[in-house]
């Protein structure tokens, strides 16, 4: 029997009864401390015991189990749900400030460096998705510095960072934003030297995972070859422009951040991640960015070696990219993702998706994050929601989520009722 004090609550019960579900008492003080924002407490507090009990033959699963029923196609107790959270969001639901790059303008401190900037925040968003009750933790790999980083200045308002991407910062609005990179020409390319995978600090990952125990699942947000390459260089259209007229030039690019990426995501699998996503977007509302042609040619291979990457580990891979990517989604799908998100409801239907390839990937979307969660009411983020389960739920294989991410201008009221109208509308049994 298992005796703990919480606050002014004793319990001294192995299990307790709710209603019909037989609950173990280690898991309601594991989802307390959760929902205090201190799961470390939670896990010390229950070494013991199981945590998950059967009654009438029905399973309390983890938000792991369930989460990961989804992506291998399965069905769970309900559709899982997650997002990708700002910090706005966990500055307005913790009552905590998020850190950024402004704090080396404002405080002129030596021993502090871009992985503490990481991870406070990083430590905010898995609070807030517990909060929240999401059923994952997400980390990206675009917050993780090499060892002692701090941003190189080159003006009073830009920096360049770890991956020579130039960025601005704006008091006022409190915003740092990519404005250019630092590959100019194919000398300036043979000066770029991207970090070593063994000297990348790693601790939000590991910070998250151990969060994460055996309750979440833990995402690792990637990038692959096309963000990166044209980050750098200064824009889209100039690496578009390199692939036409300096063909080699774009390949050694391309090639360079398929390297430091492949040494990002071993590294990411070896800690422990459960799900990969291949970030990069493809498209936008007209359709891809680039010609089939070209993909095939110039992303194509190195996208198939990623994903075998990651399958070599097993682990699954989600394909993200906002856009209407019908005249390529057969092609996507034919590289060997598992799954693939947002589907964005403008340009895509995910009723149709889920019809023609619910049997090969797993889906993950679409609440409209345009027009609805920014500022629909909350009925009309119920109703979009269910939208959602009734075109994609059916058979499992579907995590409900945001159609890009959950970001600043969406309202955080609106997130709340995101989650509770897909606990209780999207129940499986």
């Amino acid at each position: 029997m298992l005796s703990v004090k919480l606050g002014f609550i004793d319990l001294a019960l192995s299990e307790i009864i709710f209603g019909t579900i037989l609950v173990p008492v280690d898991r309601i003080i594991k989802t307390w401390f959760h929902s205090q924002g201190k799961p470390h407490l939670g896990r010390f507090f229950t070494n013991v015991g199981n945590l998950s009990t059967i009654q009438d033959g029905e399973r309390l699963v983890t938000h792991k189990e369930r989460y990961m029923k989804a992506v291998n196609h399965g069905v769970s107790d309900t559709v899982p749900v997650d997002g990708a959270l700002d910090l706005i969001h966990a500055q307005r639901i913790l009552g905590k400030a998020p850190m950024s790059s402004f704090i080396f303008l404002t405080q002129k401190k030596d021993d502090v460096d871009m992985n503490d900037v990481a991870k406070h925040n990083q430590r905010l968003l898995d609070e807030t998705a517990m909060k929240l009750d999401f059923d994952c933790l997400i980390v990206n790999d675009w917050n993780i510095y090499p060892e002692g980083f701090r941003p190189r200045f080159i003006d009073e308002t830009s920096y360049v960072d770890h991956l020579g991407r130039i960025h601005k910062m704006k008091a006022d609005i409190k915003t740092v934003y990519w404005v250019d990179g630092i590959v100019k020409t194919p000398s300036d390319l043979e000066k770029l030297e991207l970090p070593e995978p063994e000297d990348l600090n790693m601790d939000i990952v590991k910070e998250t995972i151990d969060a994460a125990a055996d309750e979440y699942p833990v995402m690792g947000w990637c990038h692959s070859v096309v963000h990166g390459p044209y980050q750098v260089r200064g824009g889209i259209d100039k690496l578009a422009i390199d692939i036409y007229r300096q063909p080699e030039f774009a390949r050694k690019l391309i090639e360079k951040f398929f390297t430091y990426e492949i040494g990002m995501i071993k590294r990411l699998i070896d800690m422990g991640v459960d799900i990969i996503v291949e970030g990069d977007d493809l498209a936008d509302i007209k359709g891809p960015m680039f010609s089939p042609k070209i993909l095939r040619e110039f992303f194509f291979p190195y996208i198939r070696k990623f994903i075998e990457e990651c399958h070599s580990s097993n682990i699954p891979v989600m394909k993200h990219s906002d856009g209407n990517l019908y005249p390529i989604l057969d092609e996507l799908i034919n590289l060997g993702y598992d799954g693939i998100h947002p589907i964005e409801p403008a340009v895509m239907d995910i009723g149709k998706v889920k019809q023609l390839y619910g049997n090969r990937i797993f889906l993950r979307g679409n609440v409209d994050c345009v027009h609805i969660l920014p500022y629909g009411t909350e009925e009309d983020v119920r109703r979009d929601v269910r939208r959602c389960i009734d075109a994609a739920a059916k058979g499992g294989g579907f995590i409900l989520s945001d159609s890009n991410s959950l970001h600043s201008n969406v309202k955080t009221e609106n997130i709340r009722a995101m989650v509770d109208e897909a606990r209780k509308y999207g129940k499986y049994t």
